[in-house]
């Protein structure tokens, strides 16, 4: 984590402790871009150097960028390490889990069609039974994708 972010993370909570700012306020200027809280601002172009610069100096936008960046690779990598779940990654993952549900239902409608198509008399049961037998497959392959994609680092959100 660079050392940048520790200093603006330790002044803006010890700001918090003090009653001048609030999280909502934080989140509201990282997803702003860094703008819109002038004291966060402020005290991010100075933490990161950027207040040495004239904002038309032409290597201040992409200094910015590279500090911007490194900022919320830092958020990241603390975020994670005090089991914080950033809500883009909790949004992706109950997406997912929406759609693994509808799947979930649309295979157990599935099997219960063919399990009422085999109750059938006059049905041939070989050719039942293979239909069946490749919906298990399927639902098996679909379960451990699901396996496979959770335990490969995907956090629970609870």
């Amino acid at each position: 984590m660079d050392k940048n972010f520790l200093e603006f993370w330790g002044n803006y909570l010890i700001a918090v402790a003090r009653g001048q700012s609030q999280l909502e306020d934080l989140t509201r200027w990282i997803g702003r871009g860094f703008d819109g809280t002038e004291n966060l601002s402020a005290q991010f172009k100075k933490i990161y150097g950027l207040d040495r610069l004239s904002p038309e100096d032409p290597s201040y936008a992409e200094d910015w960028e590279k500090a911007a960046e490194a900022f919320r690779q830092s958020f990241r990598e603390f975020s994670e390490q005090t089991g914080w779940i950033p809500k883009s990654d909790y949004t992706a993952l109950e997406e997912e889990n929406r759609a693994l549900k509808g799947k979930i239902s649309d295979l157990e409608s599935t099997i219960a069609r063919l399990r009422d198509l085999l109750d059938k008399p006059g049905v041939d049961q070989s050719l039942a039974l293979k239909v069946f037998q490749d919906l298990i497959d399927k639902q098996g392959a679909e379960f451990q994708r699901l396996m496979k994609n959770l335990s490969a680092g995907k956090k629970d959100p609870r």
